[in-house]
């Protein structure tokens, strides 16, 4: 006779540790808590009993469509024993004579109905009454629990998990191994440790940004520094300027004497060394940059004076007022004070700036060490002949280009064929020489496709393998300690969205780079039709106005790509746009 089968999924947390519910964390296109019921109720026969408690409007609005019993716990804050109670009582009132209860969490994304079947399964060919799931060599949820212990689940108290049942009963308890289950998620850190599979562009974007590195530092004499961002804050060591000087051609006075005649006595031009001096009723003839001389303050313009015989002027500026045309010493920067903050881009001015002030060298942010990959082995240098299926090898040209864009002018690159040894070693090489490295081609599920199992065997974490997106759904990404590796699509036209979408705000950050406005709202020319489940990124042209998307969208063809300076956004759960809709667009320059 089959035995009845109840679950209990615990999620009435406040998920404190990760600021909002977990239950609702996105894994793979739904939700922790929809999936792990789904799970539960593809177990034949099994009521499936859901408990929850900090959230209950935002939870029970998730779970409206499932065939779950909710169970709301008041008491949630008092501990889980509360929410083990309340589940599997629920359970009891649905089926009395219930012969089991699997107790399961619902932040462990890789527990499955296989698992459930596996702890129903070994209960009953061992007939032991507990049996719990191994994992990194220690037991934890999900743990099958006989009727006999009911009575015990049922007086916990406080924070008690079912673990204190089951420890009390060793010899009546058995372990099923799967190494999965150590995957649980309490805090942002154990959600982006997660080997993801196929995951939103927003999750994508997130996870990439969580493992950037801290920025590094280099430094640069001053004339190769253009581009590069400030790592330093710059202390001016002497005012600039270092001396009251002339801003135009004129005359120097002291402003109390503007109204009387004055004796030109000396001419000062730019260059001077020696400090000029001058008494009351004189005046001296000065140049734009000129010193001023000690007791004057005010120049007046050469176009503003009545010159007389004997050298004697009279001013003719009803304006004119203390210290006009005067630059004052250290009116730009003053000496011991910041002349230039951290995070500034070194644009020619910049550099100016600091050459005035005297600087020789600077810190920068460092560009890191990039190597490019491209497998495959139909591809052929240009120049050469092409044999019946072969194709000039493109995306190393488009993909330095895009880097030189953002200053990272040094990039190696090789080609490699299919062949997963030639590959590793190319791969332990990159690694050992650069900070990211880009591989392109061999990222998907095919047969000659050997980048993700080549980079595991490197010792390179998986962060998630595919986007809900096109082109370019077979996206990799990985790290090693803090070195990036991204898997990029073979396909022209692919591996360059993926660039722009992914790699280039990267390495903008990165690099420290200003931040740049990509995303804008904008009304489309034509209609686009596609089917809710990916996000379309279309070739398209912006003018100013409207985005008009371009012909040519397959993810091989580049020829519309060429024409394009932005790509057309249609979210994945739209069934595409009509014309005049407002769009979003990522603009590419």
């Amino acid at each position: 006779m089959t035995k009845q089968t109840g679950i209990v999924i615990l999620a009435a947390g406040n998920s404190s540790r990760l600021g909002f519910p977990k239950q609702l964390l996105e894994f793979e296109g739904e939700s922790l808590l929809k999936r792990i019921s789904k799970e539960a109720l593809a177990i034949p026969h099994a009521n499936v009993a859901v408990v929850i408690g900090a959230y209950p409007d935002p939870i029970n609005a998730a779970l409206k469509e499932s065939n779950v019993h909710v169970v709301i716990n008041p008491h949630w804050a008092t501990g889980m024993s509360t929410s083990i109670v309340f589940g599997l009582s629920d359970l009891l009132k649905y089926q009395p004579n219930l012969d089991r209860c699997i107790i399961s969490l619902c932040d462990q994304p890789f527990v499955d109905r296989h698992v459930f079947q596996q702890l129903i399964h070994l209960a009953d060919r061992t007939e032991k009454g507990i049996v719990a799931t191994g994992f990194s060599g220690i037991w934890g949820a999900p743990v099958l629990f006989d009727r006999k212990y009911f009575e015990q689940l049922m007086e916990l108290e406080g924070q008690q998990g079912a673990r204190k049942v089951a420890e009390q009963f060793p010899e009546d308890r058995v372990i099923v191994n799967h190494e999965a289950a150590k995957y649980d998620i309490d805090t942002q850190e154990d959600y982006f440790n997660l080997p993801h599979q196929f995951i939103s562009v927003q999750q994508a974007k997130d996870i990439i940004h969580h493992y950037l590195p801290a920025p590094k530092q280099l430094r640069l004499v001053l004339e190769d520094a253009l581009g590069y961002t400030l790592a330093q804050t710059v202390i001016a060591e002497q005012s600039i300027p270092g001396f009251p000087q002339s801003s135009m051609d004129g005359y120097a006075i002291r402003f109390c004497d503007k109204d009387e005649e004055l004796s030109v006595v000396d001419r000062i031009p730019a260059g001077t060394t020696v400090e000029k001096k001058m008494k009351p009723g004189q005046a001296m003839r000065i140049y734009t940059g000129a010193p001023l001389p000690r007791g004057a303050d005010t120049v007046v313009m050469q176009e503003k004076i009545d010159l007389s015989e004997g050298n004697v002027i009279r001013i003719q500026d009803k304006a004119l007022r203390l210290g006009d045309n005067v630059r004052l010493q250290g009116s730009e920067v003053m000496a011991g004070t910041i002349a230039m903050l951290p995070g500034t881009t070194l644009t020619p001015a910049a550099i100016g700036y600091l050459a005035g002030i005297g600087c020789t060298d600077i810190l920068v942010t460092a560009p890191p060490r990039i190597q490019l990959i491209l497998t495959g082995d139909e591809l052929k240098a240009i120049g050469t002949t092409l044999g019946y299926g072969e194709v000039y090898e493109s995306n190393s040209y488009q993909l330095k280009a895009a880097l030189r864009q953002l200053g990272i002018l040094h990039v190696e690159s090789q080609h490699v064929v299919d062949d997963k040894d030639q590959l590793k070693v190319a791969l332990e090489n990159a690694l050992t020489e650069s900070d990211i490295v880009l591989l392109v081609g061999g990222v998907s599920v095919g047969d000659y496709d050997y980048v993700v199992d080549v980079a595991k065997a490197c010792g390179i974490k998986q962060r998630f393998h595919r986007i809900r997106q096109k082109p370019g759904k077979p996206l990799f990404f990985g790290t090693q300690q803090e070195k990036l590796i991204f898997g990029l699509p073979g396909n022209p036209s692919s591996a360059l969205t993926c660039f722009y979408l992914y790699v280039a705000p990267a390495l903008e950050r990165i690099m420290q780079l200003p931040e740049r406005k990509r995303s804008i709202q904008t009304h489309t020319t034509h209609a686009y039709s596609k089917k809710p489940g990916l996000t379309h990124f279309l070739k398209a042209r912006y003018d100013g106005h409207a985005v008009e998307p371009l012909h040519a969208q397959e993810s091989y063809r580049l020829q519309s790509f060429a024409q394009a300076n932005c790509l057309l956004i249609l979210e994945e759960d739209s069934n595409g746009c009509a014309a005049g809709d407002e769009v979003f667009i990522h603009l590419l320059t």
